[in-house]
């Protein structure tokens, strides 16, 4: 399977947000993750800086 994990980077650390992630969407109301069970999480307040698709990771950094 190819899912991937969301993380948040701060001051160099990594904050995981979501595992198995499977549609990342810019919304209105922020960047919309959900992963393969069907759980949502709204980011807001975050920008997208990479995606490691040899990791398997999304990263996100404050905004």
């Amino acid at each position: 399977m190819c899912e991937s994990k969301a993380v948040l980077v701060k001051s160099g650390s990594e904050e995981p947000l979501l595992d198995d992630v499977v549609l990342l969407e810019q919304t209105s109301e922020g960047i919309k993750l959900v992963n393969i069970r069907g759980e949502v999480k709204v980011l807001k307040n975050v920008r997208l800086a990479k995606i490691d698709f040899m990791k398997h990771t999304i990263y996100f950094e404050p905004c």
